[in-house]
């Protein structure tokens, strides 16, 4: 029993007509008939009942029908998975990301993903830009893509830079602090800032929060909807603030360091070789990062 065989039966049966299906997928009707014949042969069934030009299902054909279909999709399962691994795409793959680009890009993102490589097995996790280094070092995933680190020490891993995101420190429309015409540290200390939060061997804390009264939440989506309540300021990646200020309802600060570059981009583990759907992930974020 070969796959062609199965394939053809198939092809037979869904078009109702030898000749048809020969139609269809380009082969000749002889060529057809003859792997009917001997996949008939091969199971000791008649799986078609012929009448003149036209075909229909045995009892034992409408039964099998089913499985057959099966067997096809494993088959190109299987032929689909041996040609990427062929062309050097990764058999699986364990992403980890922040959320400092915005939702709606890694929808459109994995989208395209999955119809570019539809043989491939991939977790996608998101977790805190402080993180994620330590879950590649640790193995927990293969690669992350993020606001690269800017004062840890990376160790057995290694960053690749694919952009920059400006970040900018805002408050809603409504906030006292958008009202000053210069803001200084001892203005952003009186009032509450929304801080990233991230767990690491000492515990849960705030990351690098420029005022003691301070609120740390996991995302960078979380800070962008508290500031959006009016409850704060916080810092947050242009992508995902740039509506808001476009349609006033938040504010970017006076402040001399309201507006920062911070390097997006991939980190992996030293030795580790990128293979081609890691490679064109880099491409699309990098390509999305010049146009930002």
């Amino acid at each position: 029993m070969k796959v062609s065989q199965i394939e053809i039966f198939l092809a037979i049966s869904e078009s109702g007509s030898i000749a048809e299906a020969a139609r269809r997928i380009g082969k000749s009707r002889t060529t057809l008939s003859s792997a009917l014949t001997a996949l008939e042969d091969e199971l000791g069934v008649e799986l078609l009942t012929r009448t003149g030009n036209q075909v229909s299902l045995t009892n034992i054909g409408e039964v099998i029908k089913n499985d057959c279909e099966r067997l096809a999709m494993i088959a190109n399962d299987i032929t689909g998975r041996c040609h990427q691994h062929l062309q050097g795409v990764e058999a699986s793959l364990r992403i980890a990301r922040d959320d400092a680009l915005p939702e709606a890009y890694w929808r459109q993102l994995i989208h395209e993903m999955s119809r570019q490589f539809p043989s491939i097995s991939v977790s996608v996790y998101m977790a805190p830009p402080p993180e994620l280094n330590d879950m590649v070092e640790q193995g927990v995933v293969d690669i992350a893509y993020c606001l690269l680190p800017q004062s840890q020490q990376l160790t057995s891993s290694h960053q690749v830079k694919l952009g920059e995101i400006r970040m900018m420190t805002v408050a809603s429309k409504a906030h006292p602090l958008t009202t000053l015409s210069q803001v200084v540290k001892a203005d952003l200390s009186r009032y509450t800032e929304f801080a990233l939060a991230t767990i690491d061997e000492t515990g849960l804390h705030a990351v690098t929060p420029v005022s003691g009264n301070y609120i740390a939440l996991p995302f960078y989506e979380h800070l962008r909807n508290a500031v959006l309540d009016g409850n704060g300021f916080a810092s947050v990646p242009s992508v995902l603030i740039n509506p808001y200020l476009r349609d006033g309802s938040v504010k970017v600060l006076k402040y001399d360091q309201a507006m920062t570059s911070q390097a997006y981009g991939m980190i992996q583990t030293r030795y580790s070789q990128l293979g081609r759907l890691s490679q064109w992930l880099a491409q699309q974020i990098a390509a999305y990062l010049s146009e930002s």
